[in-house]
Formats: structure tokens, C-alpha cells, sequence
């Protein structure tokens, strides 16, 4: 137990450690590290709500080349991918990184983890990436929100937001009250937009628990005016003051929740190769009949030598009982 106490302050004194720690390295390649500053936060209240831990800012240079890096720690991956939906660059398209990744013509930006970079300049390459994550303070790995895989195909380029409590909420999607989207329930929501400009529509998805709390808060997305909704699962769909309800209603079919039952794979080990079961019984009889040959010398070297010792044996011999049929 005083181990126990001691621990804990000394693994608290670590984190605190590490969160002051500088986030990006002083190197990277033939990039030098600049003048470090906070990175610049768009709306710091959802980002806070995001889970926003620390942020750093710092331009890199190889001679007469520079480009700057900005880097954000969040509590989990699900912060770090609300963010990156926020601030991916204008007119950017996805990229294979580890991660999430998105890129323009001068500028990227990649959620790896807990951590969002942005790349002002520069597109960096996997092997530099990579000696960035590796080298941050306190990543971790979290999978991503399940939430956005349900939202219908077709949405507007980068028009998605991921919505985590009552600022996101009011910053995306003000029209809908942050009781009836009910954050006590864990809920979590994405948004994105449909169509053309002028004839747009706005679709909000929220994920609850159960289906139970998604049966409930139909009736109070129904009382939010100018809305449309419908419940699939535990997903619950609004569809947000739609210039043609039309559109909505075809929207809103296509939202289709598909339970999955994720079944733990079993690895095949050694123990399942015939080749390697019968290689260890072949060792295993080498191993007794070793022993059987040892045991015997050491038998009989012992004999030998209580024989040579002068001892008589008499336990040695035979006992033999003449028996016949005579009376």
C-alpha cells in the first residue's frame, strides 16, 4: 500500500512533466526548429469542449526554405478528428497518411492519435511525419468515431462537422437546443451539407447509447421547427429547414443503421503446425532417452563403486526357494 501511495504522485509528477514538455522537435531531417508560440485556436470554446490539452506553433527552416507547423494535443482521437474536420485546408482532398490526412496544393493537415498537425507550406513526407509522432509527448491511440461511416455518400466537399456538447452544437447547428440533443446521454453528433448552393440541405446525425434514448428524443427533435427526422437504431437524423422536403425525405431514406458484432479472430500460433508438434515429440523423446541413458550410467557407476569399496553385496543376491513336490 505505501508503494501504491508513492506511485501515484510520482506518475502524476511524470504527466506534468511531459505536458510542459515541448510537442514538435527541435529537428526533423535538415529542418531546424524557430521560435516556438501557441498555436491559434478558431473558436476556443469548442475546442476546449473538443478536449484541447495544449497546442504549440513553431516555423521550420532548411536555408533559404521555411514552412510552419502547427500542432494540437487532445484527450483522445475523437477530439483530434472533431478538429481536423474543422480546419482541414480550403479545397482539400484526402491523402493516405497514418491517420487522417488531407491536403491542398500548399498546405495538409493529419490527425494521427490524440494529435492534429497543420502544415502551412509544406507537404511533409511519411518518413518525417512519422519521426514527428513518434516523438510527441503523452500520444495515444484511440479508435475513431464510428458515427460518420452512416452519413449518406455525396455530402459537400469538407461541409462536415463532428459535434461533441452545447458549443459545437451552437457554433454548427444553432437552431437545435442543447436539451434536445440531450449531451447528458453521451451523445455525439456530425454534420454535413447536401446539394447545390440555394438548394442545400443540412443534415444533422446524433448517435445515443441505446435505442431507447433515440426513441426519446424523436419527439423533441419533432417540436424543433423547420426540421425533419428519423430514427434508425440508436441513431436519430435531422434534416435542418430544407429548401425542398423532397430532397429531405430522399435524404433521410438513405440513413440505415447496420449493427456489427465485431468476433475476436483467433491467431494461428506454432502450437497449431503439425510440422512443429511432431518436431517437439521427436526432441521430447531425445530428451527421455537421454535421460534413461544418464540415469543408467549414474546406476551403474554407483554400483561399481560400492563393489570396489568393499561392501558385500549381499543385497545383490539372488534368493532362490528349492521347491519341489515332495512333502
Amino acid at each position: 500500500m505505501n508503494k501504491l501511495f508513492l506511485l501515484v504522485p510520482a506518475v502524476a509528477l511524470f504527466q506534468s512533466i511531459a505536458s510542459a514538455a515541448p510537442i514538435l522537435p527541435d529537428t526533423i531531417g535538415d529542418w531546424k526548429k524557430g521560435p516556438v508560440a501557441a498555436a491559434p485556436v478558431p473558436d476556443r470554446k469548442v475546442w476546449q469542449e473538443y478536449g484541447l490539452q495544449a497546442s504549440e506553433k513553431a516555423p521550420y527552416a532548411d536555408g533559404a526554405r521555411q514552412y510552419t507547423i502547427s500542432a494540437y494535443r487532445f484527450t483522445d482521437a475523437t477530439g483530434a478528428f472533431a478538429a481536423f474536420e474543422e480546419v482541414r485546408p480550403d479545397n482539400s482532398k484526402p491523402i493516405p497518411v497514418s491517420g487522417l490526412g488531407a491536403a491542398n496544393a500548399t498546405d495538409e493537415a493529419v490527425a494521427v492519435g490524440n494529435y492534429l498537425f497543420v502544415f502551412s507550406g509544406y507537404k511533409p513526407k511519411p518518413e518525417e511525419l512519422n519521426h514527428i509522432v513518434g516523438t510527441v509527448p503523452l500520444y495515444a491511440q484511440s479508435p475513431l468515431p464510428s458515427l460518420p461511416r452512416y452519413m449518406p455518400a455525396g455530402a459537400q466537399p469538407n461541409s462536415e462537422r463532428y459535434i461533441l456538447g452545447p458549443d459545437s452544437l451552437a457554433q454548427f447547428a444553432p437552431s437545435i437546443p442543447p436539451s434536445t440533443a440531450a449531451f447528458h446521454f453521451n451523445a455525439e453528433g456530425e454534420l454535413a451539407k447536401y446539394g447545390t448552393p440555394g438548394k442545400e440541405v443540412t443534415l444533422a446525425l446524433f448517435t445515443y447509447p441505446t435505442m431507447e434514448m433515440a426513441r426519446d428524443r424523436i419527439v423533441h427533435f419533432q417540436q424543433v421547427p423547420g426540421t425533419m427526422v428519423k430514427r434508425s437504431g440508436p441513431l436519430v437524423a435531422v434534416v435542418l429547414k430544407a429548401a425542398n422536403p423532397d430532397d429531405a425525405e430522399r435524404l433521410l431514406s438513405r440513413i440505415r443503421y447496420q449493427a456489427e458484432v465485431t468476433v475476436p479472430e483467433r491467431v494461428p500460433t506454432q502450437k497449431d503446425n503439425p510440422a512443429n508438434l511432431f518436431l517437439n515429440i521427436f526432441i521430447l523423446c531425445l530428451v527421455l532417452a537421454g535421460f534413461c541413458l544418464v540415469s543408467g550410467l549414474v546406476v551403474g557407476g554407483l554400483r561399481i563403486l560400492l563393489r570396489r569399496s568393499g561392501a558385500s553385496g549381499d543385497g545383490d543376491n539372488m534368493i532362490s526357494l528349492h521347491l519341489s513336490g515332495h512333502q
